[in-house]
């Protein structure tokens, strides 16, 4: 890809983990509406969970999660008996008792509260949900806080099966950059305890685009990377979004690569992966080869949430914790975000209920095609509008949009089939807004990380 196309194409874009996105959530969607889509989920399929811790130990300046810095056990405890707490108002307004079939632990560090505590909330989501047996229990980990008797017990009394830990980089100059400081011999050892434990399915995370990023360093960062034998990776690229998380403000703009390098990073982990044998997944995904998810991807099962890539099929993902947000029949929910507001609300004995937004047909449509574009990178127009009973030629115009990177050669259409050539994958997103009827970039107010 030339400089000319990653200079016009570097614009700020959704990640599409979501349709519509959390921008055009709104406040007049509420508690009362939350109950309600809440009722109207069902037992005809099994639904997803989630559970957000909102702590660490220390913050990580690239990161882009709700979180906050916290180390004293009282708040752990009142935090972890509200969450309890959610768990028991939203299960009183479900009108079946569903099957579950995933649970993934995000934060923040989810176990910065302990995992005596996370298994008390599992306990408690027990109580409520009929685990299928083959259930897929993720944690998201910090290598620098989980001992080798911390991973017993998730293992052991919560049933964790999958975890993920985020290495972002192991060049020892990035790491200060970033305020995470983590040497390799550190996540070598909690890979090794967490094989100890039992734990088969394993994810560790790249980030490209921090400052101070060298193409032959990161590279060197992939190859250790590939030496712990991860089931799974991922290669996210750095959200330099300073206006939406005040620590960002302790990045320096001029320490950060421009698009030109930020691909280049990009590619240069690319090659070590594949020369390593691993499935390039969706956009920023990696799994060895003949795993579940490159099955997914060839077969054009895979999904995409806000965990990312997924085999998961599940259409409701009900969600706890601050910022939390759930997927639901009638819309998507999010949880109040401050943790102080989030425990208010729940101690007061109501739904922690910030904003959402409620699904329109157009909404399921364009979900279904964005979603197609971002895991197979191709999409039948005809076929998806047949399904949800619209009419195709709907989409006229958002065709159109799409004629610039036709012309650049990024994507072909050919009559109301759409696909995205590998010349344009890293442009993927470029394309899914072409679909997206709320996208209306405004450089005065930006919402989004750039494209590359």
């Amino acid at each position: 890809m030339d400089s000319a196309i990653l200079l016009k194409y570097d614009q700020r874009v959704p990640r599409y983990t979501s349709y519509p996105t959390a921008v055009q959530f709104s406040a007049e969607v509420g508690t009362a509406q939350h109950a309600q889509w809440l009722g109207e989920v069902g037992r005809d399929e099994a639904v997803s969970l989630y559970v957000h811790v909102p702590f660490c130990r220390e913050l990580c300046w690239y990161c882009g999660c709700n979180t906050q810095v916290g180390r004293h056990q009282n708040t752990f405890e009142t935090y972890t008996d509200l969450v309890c707490r959610e768990i028991d108002l939203a299960a009183a307004h479900l009108s079946l008792r569903p099957q579950a079939a995933a649970v993934h632990w995000g934060g923040g560090t989810p176990s910065s509260i302990g995992p005596a505590r996370m298994a008390r909330i599992m306990d408690k989501l027990r109580e409520h949900f009929d685990f299928l047996p083959d259930a897929e229990i993720a944690v998201e980990m910090d290598p620098r806080v989980i001992s080798g008797e911390d991973i017993v017990t998730l293992t052991r009394d919560m049933g964790v099966n999958r975890t993920s830990i985020g290495v972002q980089d192991f060049d020892a100059g990035v790491q200060k950059a970033v305020n995470r400081v983590q040497p390799y011999d550190l996540v070598a050892d909690a890979v090794k305890n967490l094989r100890a434990g039992g734990i088969t399915d394993l994810n560790l995370d790249l980030m490209y685009g921090l400052p101070f990023q060298r193409q032959d360093s990161f590279g060197h960062s992939a190859d250790l990377a590939v030496g712990l034998s991860p089931e799974r990776m991922t290669l996210f690229g750095y959200a330099h979004v300073p206006w939406m998380f005040s620590h960002m403000k302790l990045i320096k703009d001029g320490d950060l690569p421009n698009a030109e390098e930020r691909l280049n990073l990009f590619n240069e982990a690319l090659e070590r992966l594949h020369a390593a044998d691993y499935v390039h997944i969706g956009l920023d995904h990696f799994s060895k080869a003949g795993s579940e998810m490159d099955v997914a991807q060839r077969e054009g099962r895979l999904h995409r949430n806000f965990q990312g890539y997924t085999t998961d099929a599940a259409k409701t993902l009900l969600a706890f914790g601050a910022s939390a947000i759930s997927t639901l029949p009638g819309g998507f929910i999010q949880n109040k975000s401050a943790a102080r507001d989030y425990m208010k609300a729940t101690k007061d004995g109501e739904l922690a209920t910030a904003r959402g937004v409620g699904l329109t047909d157009q909404d399921r449509l364009r979900s279904h095609i964005i979603e197609r574009l971002m895991c197979d990178f191709q999409v039948d127009l005809e076929k998806i509008c047949e399904e949800h009973d619209i009419a195709v030629q709907g989409l006229a115009g958002d065709m159109e949009t799409l004629n610039p990177l036709i012309a650049d050669d990024l994507v072909a259409v050919d009559g109301w089939r759409v696909n995205v050539l590998p010349r344009g994958r890293m442009l993927v997103r470029m394309a899914c807004a072409a679909f997206d009827q709320y996208h209306a970039p405004d450089p005065d107010k930006p919402a989004h990380a750039r494209a590359i």
